[in-house]
């Protein structure tokens, strides 16, 4: 088993990917096979299961002798919410200008103020201040959204502005982001294992099995990067950046792998 594939990351992927686009549901044993790809065992997976219906991201539903489980609406929403911020790209033409959120929680909440210090960092903000965080991408509806559904939006203001300090920019940015060269180094790994993936198939050493398990785990390990990733414009990054190679990387393996992990799948898919 790849140290790397986390088992509730392995079954939600799974719903996006296969069980979706076959109508939304999925047999628990077909779950449990699926995950012995990456050498979970069924306890394993029965666990991660259960911890997924605790968390309200995916219920069971008993036809016959059989338990098929499909997705809830939380967990759909988290599906499309991970993919939309998992499609944030750099190559955007920047304006100049930052949104500058300012927000103002009250000591008594302090788990939602940690909360929304959370969100902010998944969707690209950087701490300027002691609740002052700065991003170069406007807000968005669905961070918007989010902050509302948080709970979060009224203790928020949010501006739009340039940046007429007398300080050096890239010196600025590199401490609102201090995690960008961690990330270059994370890009340049996933590019050197995504091309070893390509000489695997150039040399026809992988199944359908085979496939279907790198396939997935190729996909995680662009987005373990990527989901830090605060996705500046290239304005404010190195020249040398290297997440368009790992995206175009990505993008070709996702399609290379496509049928023969299909193939796969099918085999151990179980309808009504």
């Amino acid at each position: 088993m790849t140290a790397a594939v986390n088992p509730n990351m392995a079954i939600l992927g799974m719903f996006g990917q296969y069980v979706l686009p076959r109508g939304g549901m999925i047999w628990l044993g077909s779950l449990i096979q699926a995950m012995a790809v990456w050498g979970f065992s069924e306890a394993a997976s029965r666990s991660a299961i259960l911890r997924l219906k605790q968390k309200g991201a995916i219920e069971g539903q008993r036809v016959g002798r059989r338990t098929f489980y499909s997705l809830t609406h939380a967990g759909m929403h988290r599906l499309d919410i991970g993919g939309f911020r998992f499609s944030f790209s750099p190559t955007r033409a920047w304006d100049g200008q930052w949104t500058v959120v300012v927000y103002s929680v009250p000591e008594e909440q302090r788990e939602l103020r940690d909360a929304l210090r959370d969100s902010l960092r998944w969707w690209g903000f950087g701490l300027l201040a002691p609740g002052s965080w700065v991003s170069a991408r406007p807000v968005l509806p669905e961070m918007e959204q989010s902050w509302r559904e948080m709970g979060v939006w009224n203790h928020m203001d949010v501006f739009r502005s340039v940046y007429l300090g007398s300080g050096d920019l890239p010196a600025m940015v590199a401490r609102l982001f201090p995690e960008v060269p961690t990330l270059a180094a994370g890009y340049r790994e996933y590019i050197a294992q995504s091309e070893l993936v390509l000489h695997r198939l150039e040399a026809s050493q992988l199944d359908d099995r085979a496939s279907f398990a790198v396939r997935l785990e190729n996909l995680w390990g662009f987005y373990a990067v990527a989901s830090e990733d605060p996705v500046l414009p290239p304005d404010l990054l190195p020249r040398d950046w290297p997440r368009l190679r790992a995206e175009e990387l990505s993008i070709n393996i996702q399609r290379l792998l496509a049928e023969p992990a299909n193939r796969f799948f099918e085999t151990i898919y179980v309808t009504r």
